[in-house]
Formats: C-alpha cells, sequence, structure tokens
C-alpha cells in the first residue's frame, strides 16, 4: 500500500543531501563519494517499495528508468580526477528524456490531452528563457576551441530540460500537479547555475545551490510523481498499459 514520505525518510534525505556538499565543499572526498549517489538510492528505494506490491505501471517504470539515469549522470559528475561532464551531460539527457516519457503517460492515463495551443502558450517562457541563455552562453563555446564540439549537445539538453518543464506544467489539474511542476522549476535553475558557474562566470557558494535546488527538485518530481500515480491505481484498476 502506498504511503507519503514518512519524516524519517525525509530527514533521511535531506541529511544525506547535506553531508554530500559539506563534503564536496570541504573537500572530504569519502563523504562526497558515499553521499552523493545516496540522493538518488534513497528515491529509487523509496519507488520500488511503495511499487512493488501494486506493481509498476509504465508511468513510474519511465520515472525509474530516468532515476537510473540521474544516478550515472550524479556518479560521472561528482568525479573532479576525470572530466566526465559530456557523459554526465548525457546521462542527465536521458533522464529528462525518460521523465517527458513519464509526465506524458500521466497525462494520458488521466484522460487529459495536450492541446497544441496550450502546450505553445506554456512554452514561451521557456523559449525566451532558453534563447537568452543560449545567447550568453554561445560566445563562450565558440571561443575555446576544447568547448566547440560540446555546443550543440548542450542545445539539446537545454531543449530537453525544458520539455520537461512544459510538461510539467501540462500536468494541470492532476494530484501534485504544483509539486512536480515546482520540481521541474528547480531542476532548470540548478542546471542553470551549473552552466553559468562552468561556463560563464564562478558562482559564490555555488555548490550549496546547485545540490539544494537538485535535491529538492529529484524529492518533489518523485514523491509528486508517485503520489499522483498512485491516486489512479486506488480509483481504478491497473490496466495492464505497456512502455
Amino acid at each position: 500500500m502506498y504511503t507519503k514520505p514518512t519524516r524519517l525518510f525525509t530527514l533521511t534525505f535531506v541529511a544525506i543531501s547535506l553531508l554530500e556538499m559539506i563534503g564536496d565543499t570541504q573537500s572530504i572526498q569519502w563523504i562526497h563519494y558515499g553521499c552523493k549517489p545516496l540522493i538518488m538510492l534513497l528515491l529509487l528505494g523509496y519507488s520500488w517499495q511503495q511499487n512493488r506490491t501494486t506493481g509498476f505501471s509504465a508511468t513510474v517504470r519511465w520515472l525509474m528508468i530516468g532515476m537510473v539515469f540521474a544516478l550515472l549522470g550524479d556518479i560521472f559528475l561528482m568525479i573532479r580526477e576525470v572530466d566526465l561532464f559530456a557523459p554526465g551531460l548525457g546521462a542527465f539527457l536521458l533522464m529528462q528524456l525518460c521523465y517527458c516519457r513519464s509526465f506524458w503517460l500521466s497525462i494520458h492515463v488521466s484522460g487529459q490531452s495536450i492541446y497544441p495551443r496550450s502546450f505553445l502558450l506554456t512554452a514561451i517562457p521557456f523559449i525566451l528563457y532558453d534563447s537568452i541563455f543560449l545567447f550568453l552562453l554561445k560566445p563562450k563555446f565558440f571561443q575555446n576551441p576544447a568547448l566547440t564540439p560540446l555546443w550543440w549537445p548542450v542545445v539539446g539538453y537545454i531543449f530537453c530540460l525544458s520539455t520537461m518543464g512544459i510538461l510539467a506544467f501540462q500536468r494541470r489539474g492532476l494530484a501534485r500537479y504544483s509539486w512536480v511542476a515546482i520540481g521541474a522549476i528547480l531542476f532548470i535553475l540548478s542546471d542553470s547555475a551549473i552552466a553559468i558557474d562552468k561556463f560563464l562566470q564562478p558562482i559564490m557558494g555555488a555548490t550549496w545551490f546547485i545540490m539544494s535546488t537538485y535535491a529538492v527538485a529529484q524529492y518533489m518530481i518523485v514523491t509528486g510523481t508517485l503520489d499522483h500515480e498512485q491516486s489512479i491505481i486506488r480509483l481504478h484498476k491497473p490496466d495492464g498499459q505497456h512502455i
């Protein structure tokens, strides 16, 4: 039976996230390396426990696949001895695609539709934000030959990230709509801060901002999506939907 995250689980999640940030900022490698993967592992464990008796719907399966890619991205990006930014970017790109699929399915299973006009109106602020952001980033990539090959992957990543955000807002009317939508915005802010800090200008306290918004974003997206999915299961017996 589904239960909302307990206070103990939430406090554990917060403690692990704080320890990760302390380990990173204080260069305590064993804490940093030990705690960062635990952020997504805790959420994966929670997702598994909440759905193992009721079954894993396509919405939940895609969400959990995305979480596995997020875990891989976290591992790639936490290793500083080798530059694994490109593999990390690729892992999170796949995470975005999986989350997009999960959000789309949650809308479809709820009997709602995504109308072109609504989608385009929701997309306008994201398009404006992406345009300004890419305009600021582009000179840095083309002035540095080492970064130039990453330009189009970064453009594709930003496009997928915004699509995830748009689909989160298309879930209007679903259980925990605002919870998931806020989580998507926090994820965009976290990734934006990574890009600014890495390519434009160092940000004071970047680690604290990036990781706090990232951890809260994942918590809100995962628990919000699972809460909505279980509300569907409580109303209707699972119909064997397929990926």
